[in-house]
């Protein structure tokens, strides 16, 4: 039986923060994550920077995957899963699938970080996302500008000019039971405008949105840029369906007027969903076996955790990525005066 000091579940930016500040103590660490390689989501993100730095943070993840390769003491398995959990004594038994091979591990600590999934913008139907080709999510986006390096119309490979960016998809959303804030998405979408805005200076963007979210300390000076961009357009009302123009092959958007109330229409070449965050999928078997309970939101509490359970990043409640890294690592501290108090 393979026997380690912590099992970290999820390779994404919190599991692999939370292995490297354990690393510092010499705690020998066994991550797992269920794909081909680690790093999660935001894994997949493109730089945001355009006159300067926009703390996306995207380039810490980067960085930080390399890192977790070269600690000695921290055991990355990828395309692996649990299929049981039990509690023996102090300590915890866990089966992981690996292909067709079992491994049997004991170990006195687990922290969850298995992250979340973005919203799925197809239950939203009258935006028409998987349906026109021209609607596409911001993690849609930043994988095109990451991997292809430009921006394009998914229907015919043209250069778009006009896009729009619907806010709260999936988020703040009594209709289908999601009345939390997703936290992140307004800075999330205006460092994708800001950054396309700098590369194309052509592109206009129309931001619709319901209001907008703080997002650290710096984030009211780049909004204050971002309104002062004569090609970003405000506009505090969402839309309410999509239709797309065979003659003119345009996606048209109506949206009530915010000023008079007065249905509006406007024909755009791109529409980009800013979806909520949704608790990972794979989290809930999870969740049961290890006695843990949800937030009323949803995600996982952290504060109910079991002993020797613990809770890292976004699937305890959303985050970017900063507040992921800074989250973990308070999680790691906490790892580490646990395993320290049962010397």
């Amino acid at each position: 039986m393979l026997e380690k000091e912590v099992l970290i579940i999820g390779g994404g930016i919190a599991g692999i923060t939370v292995a490297l500040e354990l690393s510092q103590f010499e705690i020998p660490v066994l991550l797992i994550e269920k794909n081909p390689s680690i790093g999660g989501l935001a894994s997949t993100f493109c730089c945001k920077a355009s006159e300067s730095c926009n703390k996306c943070f995207a380039c810490v993840v980067d960085k930080r995957i390399v890192e977790i390769h070269q600690k000695r003491n921290i055991q990355c398995l990828t395309r692996t899963e649990i299929s049981g959990i039990r509690k023996n004594g102090k300590k915890f038994e866990v089966t992981l699938k690996q292909g067709r091979e079992r491994i049997d591990l004991q170990v006195p600590a687990i922290v969850m970080a298995v992250g979340i999934d973005p919203y799925d913008a197809t239950q939203k139907g009258e935006y028409g996302y998987g349906r026109y080709l021209d609607v596409i999510t911001a993690k849609d986006l930043d994988e095109m500008l990451r991997y292809q390096g430009k921006l394009v119309r998914p229907s015919n490979g043209e250069f778009p000019t006009r896009l729009a960016f619907f806010q709260c998809v999936g988020s703040r959303d009594e209709s289908i039971g999601n009345l939390y804030c997703s936290q992140v998405c307004c800075a999330y979408a205006l460092r994708l405008i800001r950054a396309i805005r700098y590369q194309y200076p052509k592109v206009k963007v129309c931001f619709f949105y319901m209001d907008i979210q703080p997002a650290g300390p710096s984030f009211e000076s780049f909004l204050k840029s971002c309104r002062e961009d004569q090609g970003i357009r405000f506009i505090r009302s969402l839309p309410s369906k999509i239709y797309y123009s065979g003659a003119s092959h345009l996606l048209k958007v109506r949206v009530p007027d915010p000023q008079t109330g007065e249905v509006m229409e406007e024909p755009f070449e791109l529409i980009v969903l800013s979806v909520g965050m949704v608790l990972s999928q794979g989290a809930r078997s999870l969740v049961q076996w290890l006695g843990l309970h949800y937030t009323e939101d949803g995600f996982i509490e952290a504060s109910s955790s079991q002993e020797g359970v613990f809770v890292a990043g976004a699937c305890s409640g959303p985050k970017d990525i900063d507040r992921t890294i800074i989250h973990a690592k308070g999680t790691a501290l906490e790892v580490y005066q646990f395993l320290k108090g049962r010397d």
